[in-house]
């Protein structure tokens, strides 16, 4: 039976961070206060510099303040989708999926047998948790990348994948793979009408968004990337020191 999100379309989405550079105590320090923390992390295994070795321990940082992961992995592996839950991942988010079949692949990977392929040994137990963030919805969370033309083509059928959570908009490497610029009115039309549908097939739509003001420009969406972590204390850095300068 497919999955079914309670939404409300033009609600504001569920901001989170990027991470492609922070240690676990860097980190740490983001999420100490609990009125300015990110809503959900990404953590990104195939862009940065955070390898799998790390991934540990900023996954328990990130449960000793209640704020829920997403881990992208570096590809489709199976086994590394099943590592990055059983070390307590809300979800993954796998890139580059164009296929029905990729997605039905990639659902198999978080699945035991019979419904799927997944291993099952060590794994952590989630006991934090965080209202209104992404704990109200199902466990795991699936979502496959829409950022090729091939992808966003094969987008409906990919979300009438049972065990599909929704899709995750890779707005730059979308913009590329159609000649498109990342600001641009075709990609704003393509990212509105995943939007609709996402909507209408109860699945949910995230998206990183060039800044927080290009996310105010977007169709409604369910989760936004609102930065990297790279990217934020370059900003900050800038703000800083242009401003004494």
């Amino acid at each position: 039976m497919s999955q079914t999100f309670p939404q409300s379309p033009g609600t504001v989405p569920v901001p989170g961070l990027w991470l492609t550079v922070l240690g676990a105590a860097a980190l740490a320090a983001v999420l100490a206060d609990e009125g300015t923390r990110p809503r959900w992390l990404g953590i990104d295994l195939q862009h940065g510099e955070i390898a799998e070795s790390g991934l540990p321990d900023l996954l328990r940082c990130a449960e000793l303040h209640a704020t829920p992961v997403l881990v992208r992995t570096a590809d489709h592996n199976p086994a590394a989708i099943g590592r990055a839950l059983d070390l307590g991942a809300r979800g993954v988010v796998v890139p580059a999926v164009e296929s029905v079949a990729q997605a039905q692949a990639v659902v198999a990977a978080t699945r035991f047998a019979p419904e799927g392929v997944r291993s099952d040994g060590y794994r952590r137990n989630r006991t934090a948790r965080a209202p209104g963030s992404l704990d109200d919805l199902p466990d795991p969370l699936v979502l496959p990348m829409v950022e090729t033309a091939a992808g966003l083509d094969a987008a409906a059928g990919i979300l009438g994948v049972d065990g599909v959570s929704g899709v995750f908009v890779g707005p730059i490497d979308l913009a590329r793979s159609s000649g498109w610029r990342p600001d641009g009115p075709e990609l704003l039309a393509a990212v509105a009408g995943l939007s609709v549908r996402t909507r209408n097939s109860g699945r949910l739509l995230a998206m990183f968004a060039l800044s927080a003001e290009h996310a105010a420009t977007l169709p409604p969406l369910d989760l936004v990337a609102l930065g990297t972590d790279l990217g934020l204390l370059g900003t900050a850095v800038a703000r800083t020191f242009g401003g004494a300068r």
